[in-house]
């Protein structure tokens, strides 16, 4: 999905349920306000994805058969929408295929109206947002370290900055004044280093960080 300024966003939002839908949709409006033209529907339809000329799928997933309903959805779609699930626990194989049908977004569906704004900009922007959960499904195994102590996995030199700062004891916001960053996208990079990490939280992340000489003590 190509990011998009300046232009009213159209998001269909999917869930099972009636109360489902209308949550979900409440949370949308309050999250993305006059940006967003938000309508929802019951079942994943390409008819009405065409209708309402949306650009953007949210969709609430409460069961493996959602989940599989969403997947060829995608495919069928052929990558003209930008997608965010959301879904608890999902196991690696349906990360895989979810990926591999350009999804933008998978969040556990209590996320927060935080992070589905940044899912929302990560679709805008094309990119990739994973909960922690998902990227541990992906790669399960533990923080590994080569023979010379160093990650296999290195930190970017950004991130590396970050999480020193984060060590330090800054919060989001003060992170972003100090590189001249914005807030969301320090929050790309604390979610990279979490995955990276194979963490869950920042204490963990910084706890590693120092056993793996990463940041200096």
């Amino acid at each position: 999905m190509e990011k998009r300024n300046h232009k009213l966003l159209r998001v269909m939002v999917v869930a099972s349920s009636s109360t489902q839908r209308a949550a979900l949709a409440e949370t949308m409006t309050r999250t993305l306000g006059e940006r967003a033209h938000i309508t929802s529907a019951a079942q994943f339809s390409q008819e009405r994805l065409m209708v309402t000329g949306s650009e953007l799928l949210i969709a609430e997933l409460d069961s493996p058969a959602a989940a599989g309903n969403m997947l060829r959805f995608l495919h069928d779609a052929g990558g003209n929408v930008g997608a965010i699930a959301l879904i608890d626990d999902p196991d690696a194989a349906w990360v895989r295929k979810a990926l591999s049908a350009s999804i933008n977004a998978i969040l556990a569906r209590d996320a927060s109206s935080d992070d589905l704004l940044l899912a929302v900009q990560a679709a805008e922007a094309g990119l990739v947002l994973l909960h922690p959960t998902s990227a541990h499904r992906l790669f399960p195994e533990p923080f590994p370290l080569t023979p010379d102590g160093s990650t296999q996995e290195e930190l970017t030199g950004r991130e590396g900055q970050v999480l020193r700062l984060v060590s330090q004891g800054l919060g989001t916001k003060e992170i972003a004044a100090r590189l001249a960053i914005s807030e969301h996208t320090v929050k790309f990079h604390i979610s990279s280093i979490l995955g990276k990490m194979n963490v869950t939280s920042r204490t963990e992340a910084v706890s590693l960080g120092i056993r793996h000489g990463l940041i200096p003590i």
